[in-house]
């Protein structure tokens, strides 16, 4: 099978993406030759890049038919655009995309492996990063969904609760959109009950988790959107669902609450679906 043909990037492109001040010091962490084993597998970018820690960032770029798709770095950066260490990943694309090693899919990486391999490479990736076993929780709660059996609430509200440990509105946005990812895809399989426990546990935490500090890094809202979205997903399994009168009056009690905390912190928009699911059932 033919490799896909890869969009071409430029150094304009990456200008778009970035402040002056990103791009400026990203360039130089190019030149300085900052970025480390480069690889590329299918369109996802990956690297190291040396910054001011004393352990590398990790980097990722993922490429769409038309540009940039998405990035992700490991840094604090949270002031608009991309930060300085995905400058120089796609700086290095733009001008050396031949030191990119290019690395087969997973597929193909681990077809023919038993499971006791696999059992054996997972336990091995937990070890060397302890937070790789939430998204073992995660997976492990998915397939029980996909066997007609409940969610495991608590593994959500424990992943909500690390979601907003994080420093970065994006980084906090991100893990919470993953989370409401998992719950719309049961809504979309008609799962409304389920898909209803997974928005329930996550807009309760979240609501209670959006405190002063997280409200403080929230500048452009995107948290507080996300948590809108939980919202909305609740209100619409109140409507579809076939939950027991104890479970819709909880449902119904989160989205109280959600609207209260938005009246108490000033009205923030924290969740403007809470009310309206709320006004609607009253």
């Amino acid at each position: 099978m033919a490799e896909e043909k890869l969009p071409r990037l430029t150094e304009a492109h990456v200008r778009e993406l970035a402040s002056e001040k990103s791009f400026d010091r990203g360039e130089a962490y190019y030149h300085d030759g900052s970025v480390l084993e480069p690889v590329r597998q299918e369109r996802e970018l990956r690297a190291q890049c040396q910054g001011s820690d004393y352990e590398p960032y990790q980097v990722s770029a993922t490429l769409g038919k038309s540009g940039i798709a998405d990035t992700s770095c490991t840094c604090p950066y949270d002031y608009g655009g991309i930060c300085k260490h995905i400058v120089a990943l796609l700086l290095t694309y733009v001008h050396e995309p031949q030191s990119f090693r290019p690395i087969p899919p997973l597929s193909e990486l681990l077809a023919g492996r038993s499971r006791e391999e696999l059992l054996t490479l997972v336990g091995e990736l937990i070890r060397r990063e302890p937070e790789l076993l939430s998204l073992v929780e995660l997976f492990g709660d998915t397939g029980r969904a996909g066997q007609g059996m409940p969610p495991d609430v608590a593994t959500y509200r424990r992943q909500t609760r690390r979601a907003l440990r994080h420093e970065s509105e994006r980084k906090v946005e991100k893990e919470l959109r993953a989370l409401r990812e998992l719950a719309a895809a049961s809504a979309r399989a008609g799962d409304w009950l389920n898909a209803g426990a997974i928005y329930h546990a996550v807009l309760d935490e979240a609501v209670r988790g959006y405190d002063d500090m997280l409200r403080e890094i929230d500048e452009d809202g995107r948290v507080a959107v996300v948590i809108d979205e939980f919202a909305l997903g609740l209100s619409q399994c109140l409507k579809r669902s076939t939950a027991d009168a104890e479970t819709r009056r909880a449902w119904l009690e989160a989205l109280l609450e959600a609207e209260l905390t938005d009246i108490k912190m000033g009205g923030l928009d924290l969740a403007p679906s809470a009310r309206e699911a709320a006004a609607a059932t009253s």
